[in-house]
């Protein structure tokens, strides 16, 4: 008794379960493990010499159990290795909580600051307008009067602005202030026109009044009213909810400013900056190449081919895999012109110019112009893309807009379509300008910000073709929509936050 007494104590069903316990483990996890190799010491039992007298009489059945006895060992190898990698994989992952997700944007990194290695530069400055001549840009670029017919003559540079600023945004607070301070002071835009398209209004929530902090002057535009009850207010806040809302915002916006009796609109997203180098603002540009009143439409000869398509001015346009689709050169030797007619100019469209990222991941709270001071090459595929600088008269309103970089326009008395120009006076056609220009202006594209903040771009989607799960997925592996890594950018380029310095110093402050 005393033996079995012992023997029963020792059983593991009276012993709580131990980590490190194969039986009891077996049993707790359910996993289907069987102790019938346990059997084995019962048969090794002097009582047991019956059994073995029993089976070797039948050979046959005793070669069955021992063939099942090491099956079974066999199994609980097997699972013994399997319990041991899910115990490292556990291990693991407990150790390295987010090291998956954080894997590919670390390769990114290293990839992307390798590749700007030798490779960071800084280009010769672009030259600067003269702030005491209004005229320097038409002394530079005198039109030829046999084609341009427009007096090139520039407003007083203390004269009221008449051009306004559309777009739409989403979870732009951060960047919000330091934009609308650019339009503002820099560019000195007569209005913003903003479009909340948050489900819950979320521009409520921005101070508004930061945006005339830091300037200097005291009275006139350059004083900045902020409310929306305030007839003079410069900033228009618009609740405007939904997907894909970029298109009837603008249209939205063109009408606004027509009916308040403005006379240009720049079409542009809280992630573009326009830069220009021969102008000392956007209403001197607009003038420039768009001319002023009803009275001075901006003329010019343009050439038509016998499809009665203005030769220069046919759509380009992106192939299904990103590429351009240029003119081969039977077709351009189909394009011969067949007479000449004049048209009014009734848009001007102007490059991107894309910043790259710097390499980083994180978001830091700093200005966006003084984070990203590197831009990529010109031949990187988004700088073909331009925004629009638009006469609101010739603007057709009875359309849909369905692309945000270009606008049809309207006919004028003579059945003609009005057209679009590039910087250098020739006219194009479509969203694109593979040419490149910068000489005049460019549009300042702070596409990615740090990996981070691009995905989080990517998924609440574009505002004309709303989120894109594909587009996503390339932005978590830092992939670009062409399908390169996401560039970190090698040509120092630092003129948006100069000219933002210059106009708001309060800005100074993130250079010491």
């Amino acid at each position: 008794m005393e033996n079995t007494t012992l023997r029963h104590r020792g059983r593991d069903d009276d012993e709580p379960s131990m980590p490190g316990n194969d039986r009891s483990t077996s049993k707790q996890r359910g996993d289907g493990s069987c102790c019938c190799p346990m059997l084995l010491p019962l048969l090794l039992r002097p009582r047991a010499s019956w059994i073995w007298m029993y089976l070797s009489k039948r050979p046959k059945l005793l070669f069955g159990l021992g063939l099942l006895s090491l099956v079974f060992v066999g199994c609980q190898f097997i699972r013994g290795i399997q319990l041991s990698n899910a115990v490292l994989k556990e291990d693991n992952d407990n150790n390295d909580e987010g090291s998956y997700h954080q894997q590919p944007q670390l390769m990114w990194q290293q990839t992307c600051e390798a590749s700007r290695s030798g490779n960071m530069h800084r280009p010769p400055s672009p030259p600067q307008s003269n702030n005491n001549n209004n005229n320097t840009h038409s002394l530079r670029h005198q039109p030829k009067l046999d084609t341009f017919k427009h007096n090139t003559s520039f407003p007083n540079k203390n004269e009221t602005s008449s051009v306004v600023v559309c777009t739409i945004a989403i979870h732009e607070l951060p960047y919000l202030t330091e934009w609308a301070e650019y339009n503002l002071h820099v560019l000195n835009v007569a209005k913003l026109f903003l479009y909340d398209n948050a489900n819950t209004p979320e521009l409520s929530n921005w101070n508004v009044d930061s945006v005339s902090i830091g300037r200097e002057e005291g009275s006139g535009q350059n004083s900045t009213h902020n409310t929306n009850s305030d007839k003079n207010s410069r900033i228009s806040i618009i609740h405007y909810p939904g997907s894909k809302q970029q298109g009837p915002a603008y249209k939205d916006c063109a009408r606004r400013a027509l009916s308040e009796g403005y006379e240009y609109a720049f079409f542009t997203d809280v992630d573009e900056f326009l830069v220009l180098y021969q102008h000392n603002s956007i209403t001197e540009l607009a003038v420039d190449y768009l001319g002023k009143g009803d009275d001075d439409d901006v003329r010019m000869e343009v050439e038509i081919d016998k499809d009665e398509k203005i030769i220069g001015g046919r759509h380009e346009h992106i192939d299904e895999e990103g590429k351009l689709e240029e003119p081969t050169t039977s077709t351009l030797s189909k394009l011969t012109t067949e007479r000449n007619e004049t048209r009014t100019v009734g848009s001007l469209g102007m490059n991107f110019r894309t910043l790259g990222n710097n390499c980083d991941i994180e978001y830091k709270d700093l200005p966006v112009s003084k984070r990203f001071q590197y831009r990529v090459e010109a031949a990187y595929p988004m700088n073909m893309y331009i925004k629009s600088l638009v006469k609101l008269k010739w603007l057709d309103l009875d359309v849909n807009f369905n692309d945000p970089h270009f606008y049809k326009l309207k006919k004028d008395d003579n059945g003609k379509e009005a057209v679009k120009i590039d910087t250098n006076r020739n006219v194009r056609g479509g969203s694109i300008h593979h040419m490149r220009l910068y000489d005049v202006a460019a549009v300042h594209h702070f596409l990615f910000k740090s990996l981070t903040e691009y995905i989080k771009k990517r998924e609440r989607g574009g505002g004309t073709t709303g989120p894109s799960a594909s587009l996503t997925e390339k932005a978590k592996r830092g992939i670009d929509n062409n399908g390169a890594p996401i560039p970190g950018g090698s040509i120092y380029d630092d003129e948006v936050w100069k000219r933002l310095v210059e106009k708001v110093p309060r800005y100074k402050k993130f250079d010491a």
